[in-house]
């Protein structure tokens, strides 16, 4: 049985339904594009990486959250590393 405050306290951190670290990206590169281009395609841009990572927060909050460990950890063989010698 899971406690509330641990469910609470393991739950990804959504703004809008999204990943508040996602948002930040989306809106930093949103805001480049828009600066350096078309102010639409930034527009374009920030809605549509938003409503995808709305449908990946809903079907799994934690997708982000696994990602970014899988992102973080090292290979646990890399063959360019090997002593040939």
């Amino acid at each position: 049985m899971t406690r509330p405050a641990a469910r609470g306290l393991n739950r990804a951190r959504l703004i809008f339904g999204i990943d508040q670290k996602l948002l930040g990206i989306d809106t930093i590169f949103a805001v480049i594009v828009a600066a350096n281009g078309s102010k639409i395609a930034g527009l374009v841009l920030f809605l549509t990486v938003a409503w995808v990572g709305r449908r990946m927060a809903k079907k799994d909050p934690q997708f982000f959250a696994v990602l970014n460990q899988a992102r973080k950890q090292k290979a646990l063989y890399d063959p360019m590393k090997v002593n040939h010698g």
